[in-house]
């Protein structure tokens, strides 16, 4: 990790699609950078940079409010699905393009240049007949392919139709002229074609190449964990998929768990990750917008807290704070209903803010995908798609005791404090675990919204893919959001296009958008078109 700031500063490479033939005439954007710099700039600014995917707008200000992980307490708008057209713009400019200049943020064309290069040098290795140095060509190719799909899925899962096999096509990559409109391809297509990807990177990785762990911010060189994680991150698009296509996903998330060369996660070990250097900037986003940005606008949403409450789940006390007005010795938890009318603004001393392991800790993580989501997916997969993984309350119990031990040894990792309530007994991960395993085999609940709301906790902070898996299940309910005006017809379908993509790319842009009602209803992502409706809960 001390290699981020070294790296992530000598690099400035692109800015956007209008800059591509100026670049190639700058001497101060160099031409030729090795892929493995590139990989460690995308890895770290498009995963947890001011505004990647783990960012704060893409997060907290948007995917992390909308699926109810938090809640706003001032400046609200998000929280009434009031979203600024400038945000989505930077997110969509930034996850495509990356920005060049003082802040030096990759994209995903950077990461286009990285696997070019890594074919190139291959090539070149090929004909010299270095066979180590072809292996490890292979497993950094692998290793790219992986983090492509990664963000890949990321964009579509908020935007739905997107610029895909077009996306990249300037002179820099070998094409003869740029094309600054590409085509929108369908989310179907992008997902079938990330598995492509991934089931080429699994092949690429199972080589036994190594990669150079300086610059491999998520795993340090490891291409075994890489490979783990594409074939986790495939069964993630075919649990996405099975909605809408249950017969497709059941194929392949059947192929996929029978196939003893696609090895998934196994443990927490496995987790993908980002672990920030824990200085300026280099710091967990969720702690520069509080003591960098010196903002005071998040707390844990009413809906976490009341889940976490009905089943004595201990991981309260890691999600959350006390609130500011608890009496020494006597903490109180308080989670903020989402979007609350204009005239019920929260009173800040009454209301819990992020846990301390998120919103305290400057080296702290920003996940991609963890161990307990894939126990999740085979809890789904193994009840409601009958795919012959085994029963499927194994895997819940089992996705409930990864996310406790998770949390707990990250507790003691970064030794933060946390403060019981009184008359409650913090014990092993093991132990609260069984407490929560116990209560929902007493609730009644059926087994899929015990599933969908077990993985929306374990989840917790990975805002996109909690509002993903939200808008596919339905699951778990979430709370009306009462101060909705502009937006009031519920939870938004989509992340709505930038302003700049119906300026620029006006004639693939509306194609894409046909059907969108109010920017963001109307018309559902692919993978939601067949879900059922929400079941909100409603306060009165």
């Amino acid at each position: 990790m001390k290699l981020i700031s070294a790296i992530v500063l000598s690099i400035s490479l692109t800015s956007c699609f209008k800059d591509f033939d100026q670049l190639r005439e700058n001497p101060n954007y160099p031409s030729k950078v090795d892929p493995e710099s590139l990989f460690a700039n995308v890895l770290y600014t498009s995963t947890g940079s001011f505004y990647g995917v783990q960012g704060q707008y893409f997060n907290l200000t948007a995917a992390g409010i909308w699926s109810q992980h938090f809640s706003k307490i001032q400046y609200i708008d998000e929280d009434w699905y009031e979203y600024r057209p400038s945000v989505m713009d930077e997110i969509w400019k930034r996850m495509y393009a990356g920005i060049s200049g003082e802040t030096n943020l990759a994209g995903l064309y950077d990461l286009e240049l990285a696997i070019k290069a890594a074919y190139e040098r291959k090539a070149n290795n090929e004909e010299a007949g270095n066979e180590v140095a072809v292996r490890n060509d292979e497993a950094l190719i692998g290793a790219l392919k992986t983090a492509k799909a990664y963000f890949f899925i990321s964009m579509t899962d908020a935007f739905g139709d997107i610029p895909y096999t077009e996306a990249f096509q300037t002179i820099e990559l070998g094409y003869e002229t740029t094309n600054f409109q590409p085509k929108y391809d369908d989310q179907e297509f992008i997902y079938k074609a990330l598995l492509e990807e991934l089931e080429e990177a699994n092949a690429l990785l199972a080589i036994g190449g190594s990669i150079d762990g300086g610059t491999d911010l998520i795993y340090r060189g490891s291409s075994t964990k890489w490979q783990k994680l594409a074939n986790s991150l495939a069964a993630r698009i075919y649990i996405r998929m099975s909605t809408t296509d249950p017969s497709f996903a059941t194929e392949g998330l059947t192929a996929l768990f029978a196939n003893g060369e696609r090895p998934m996660f196994e443990s927490n070990a496995d987790d993908a990750e980002l672990q920030y250097l824990g200085s300026q900037p280099y710091m967990q986003p969720i702690y520069y917008n509080r003591y960098i940005d010196n903002r005071d606008d998040f707390a844990v949403s009413k809906t976490v807290v009341d889940m976490l409450k009905e089943n004595n789940d201990n991981r309260l006390y890691i999600f959350a704070q006390p609130s500011p007005d608890s009496k020494p010795g006597v903490p109180v938890y308080v989670g903020q209903e989402n979007g609350v009318p204009r005239e019920e603004s929260p009173s800040l001393n009454t209301i819990s803010r992020i846990g301390n392991l998120f919103r305290e800790q400057a080296a702290g993580k920003s996940f991609w995908m963890s161990y307990a989501e894939i126990q999740f997916i085979k809890a789904e997969a193994a009840y409601r798609l009958n795919v012959p993984v085994g029963d499927y309350q194994t895997f819940l119990e089992a996705g409930i005791r990864a996310s406790f031990e998770k949390q707990y040894s990250e507790v003691a990792e970064y030794n933060a404090p946390i403060y019981p309530e009184v008359g409650v007994e913090v014990g092993q991960p093991g132990s609260d675990a069984q407490i929560v395993i116990d209560e929902l085999k007493a609730s009644g609940k059926d087994p899929m919204t015990q599933i969908m709301e077990q993985k929306y906790l374990a989840l917790f902070s990975n805002g996109a893919e909690a509002y993903a898996e939200l808008r596919r299940t339905a699951l778990p309910r979430i709370h009306w959001v009462r101060g909705a005006r502009q937006y009031e017809r519920g939870l938004p379908n989509r992340f709505p296009y930038p302003f700049s993509e119906q300026t620029t790319n006006f004639e693939n842009f509306s194609k894409a958008a046909q059907g969108i009602e109010q920017t963001v209803y109307g018309k559902k992502v692919w993978f939601a078109e067949k879900s059922p409706e929400i079941d909100y809960l409603i306060n009165e």
